[in-house]
């Protein structure tokens, strides 16, 4: 059995690490800009479709070129289970929980269950188990999430507010078994990415067209809208889509979920700028948490000891 070259393993590990965290900052940054624009006047229907927009204009052609009879290769029943959860479905239900439970809620809830389907699921759809470092990793972001989530997922009361959780505990899990899946079937993350969004704006646009109203979009600032294509559809429909697929491929499901937990400490400190909004104690201490965890799973903190030894000697 031939052994992978540790410089190779390295280097896949870098290159995985940097398009996950391309993929958080992108949620992170979609998640304020989303509150941005519902307080604006936009609702989950109007980001719906600009999230699928701009990524299915770019995407169709190589659709076309890549062929259809099979869908680029991946087959129509795995293209649209995995268009399903990683498209209108997840979109649906985490827009979904905002109408019911606060934005604080979505931003715990949604990435902490992303973590826990990805890591229970890799061992099992994508034949990776379980380290050390995983565990002690996956500890320390639990214990973030649990920070970040605070008095505000302990004191809120009513049956719809725990609707609202549920929505975004599957969304969660949705891009978390996205992940799985996309291991386990092998898929190209260019390709997927490219199913992904077509498929969805084909899905969500006769819906939009015959029951929303058009006249929020048409509204709208310019300078909102323009924002927004960028944010909710090259950013979040698009780039995050490919950047997830290709940590998934480079990383494994299971730590490639590590970087959803990333987006309640990142969402809190892109939202002091945009937002005005102020990190609590307890929102930094998730902070600290949740990036203590990242470098334990990926192995930051044993490679910083090793040379912290060799330095000592």
């Amino acid at each position: 059995m031939q052994r992978e070259d540790p410089a190779s393993a390295a280097r896949a590990t870098m290159t995985g690490l940097a398009w996950g965290l391309m993929a958080a900052v992108i949620w992170a940054s979609y998640t304020v800009l989303a509150r941005w624009a519902v307080k604006s006047g936009l609702n989950a229907a109007d980001l719906t479709l600009l999230r699928f927009a701009p990524g299915a204009l770019i995407m169709a052609p190589f659709l076309w070129r890549w062929g259809l009879r099979d869908l680029c290769g991946i087959g129509w029943k795995r293209g649209l289970v995995l268009t399903i959860l990683a498209g209108p479905g997840f979109s649906l239900l985490f827009m979904s929980g905002f109408t019911l439970a606060p934005l604080a809620h979505g931003a715990v809830i949604a990435p902490a269950c992303q973590l826990l389907t990805g890591l229970t699921l890799s061992a099992w759809l994508a034949h990776q188990g379980w380290t050390r470092e995983t565990a002690f990793g996956a500890a320390f972001v639990a214990l973030g999430l649990a920070f970040m989530g605070g008095d505000s997922l302990l004191h809120h009361e009513g049956g719809l507010v725990l609707l609202g959780d549920g929505l975004f505990a599957a969304a969660g899990a949705a891009w978390g078994l996205f992940g799985a899946l996309s291991r386990r079937w092998q898929v190209d993350p260019l390709r997927i990415t490219g199913v992904v969004v077509v498929l969805s704006f084909l899905m969500v646009t006769p819906a939009f067209l015959l029951f929303a109203d058009p006249s929020r979009l048409m509204a709208a600032s310019p300078g909102m809208l323009t924002l927004q294509l960028l944010a909710q559809g090259v950013g979040a429909g698009f780039l995050a889509v490919l950047g997830f697929s290709r940590a998934v491929a480079l990383l494994g499901p299971g730590r490639a979920a590590f970087f959803g937990a990333m987006v309640p400490g990142a969402a809190s400190l892109l939202a002091i700028p945009v937002l005005g909004e102020i990190p609590t104690p307890l929102q930094v201490m998730g902070i600290v948490a949740v990036v203590s965890g990242l470098l334990i799973a990926f192995g930051a903190m044993r490679l910083l000891l090793r040379r912290g030894e060799q330095g000592a000697v």
